[in-house]
């Protein structure tokens, strides 16, 4: 078995592409702030945020979360007031992105990796929004999300890829990899695009945001139910610095770290690290440059 998803980058090129993405989240917090639109770090940013005052030194995406109508609200003001050097990403905006997760992009940038080489839309320099949504409090309910929002991530994702990354080897390789071909050709066949199945995903992910819950998470990925966060957890957000800007992360971030990670502040092994290592980037301005 095998589930490298971690490369290493040439120091200069990894350190710019932080430097431009530490510029866009505080293009994004400010914009945030204007508008009292509670944002804040999560998973490996917020990890790098406690550990290290920016990033984790190999890592190269920042994740920041915001409650859904937060989320709504910045998706409906974003290009009058950062669509001049940026723009918003999902499968609703560009049906050929095939990826739950919500881009923001910088423009006049190209990055594309491993995992998005096979998607025809524009991959450029990123940072990722996830908004969070009520866990209803039944048990029997959120395993029926679950199930829910897992199917059509895993749909959408393979609307757009029939060759995901498969972390094994031998027959059971090729038997999955030959069961995504066949589920990306049928969901062709049948004209099922990824921005039919992201609605069918966000119905799902919000069913509940109505009720009343203690709990929020985001659907995005299969262990957001071990990951879900008290409301009274989240907020007030607390400042802390983050490279050469301030950032926020959740009032109690360290149990919600804990539930995620474990001992986030132990610096993992490389081969537990991950990052998104390029095949190509190109920086503002300047020529594409090439990975391995």
């Amino acid at each position: 078995m095998s589930t490298v998803l971690f490369k290493q980058y040439d120091p200069i090129v990894l350190k710019k592409l932080q430097d431009v993405q530490t510029q866009m989240l505080k293009d994004v917090l400010d914009v945030c702030e204007k508008y009292d639109l509670p944002c804040f770090l999560i998973y490996g940013t917020a990890i790098g945020a406690v550990r290290h005052h920016g990033f984790i030194p190999w890592d190269d995406d920042i994740d920041v979360g915001m409650l859904r109508k937060d989320y709504d609200r910045l998706m409906e003001i974003f290009d009058k007031e950062l669509g001049e050097h940026y723009e918003l990403l999902t499968p609703e905006i560009d049906s050929r992105y095939a990826c739950t997760v919500t881009h923001v992009q910088r423009k006049n940038t190209v990055f594309i990796s491993e995992m998005t080489k096979d998607l025809k839309c524009n991959c450029r320099i990123f940072m990722d929004i996830f908004p969070f949504d009520n866990v209803p409090e039944s048990v029997d309910n959120q395993k029926r999300l679950l199930r829910k929002s897992t199917l059509y991530g895993k749909l959408l994702f393979l609307s757009g890829s029939g060759s995901p990354h498969i972390p094994y080897t031998g027959l059971k390789y090729h038997v999955l990899h030959f069961g995504c071909m066949v589920v990306h050709f049928g969901l062709k066949l049948f004209h099922i695009t990824p921005k039919f199945l992201y609605k069918k995903f966000k119905k799902v992910s919000t069913s509940f945001n109505d009720v009343d819950c203690e709990y929020v998470t985001s659907y995005e990925y299969t262990g957001c139910l071990k990951d879900k966060i008290k409301k009274a957890d989240l907020l007030p957000l607390e400042k802390v610095p983050f490279e050469s800007i301030e950032a926020y992360i959740p009032a109690n971030n360290d149990e919600f770290l804990k539930k995620v990670y474990g001992d986030y502040m132990q610096i993992p092994p490389v081969e537990k690290r991950v990052n998104h290592a390029p095949l190509v980037i190109q920086f503002e301005g300047e020529e594409p440059i090439y990975g391995e």
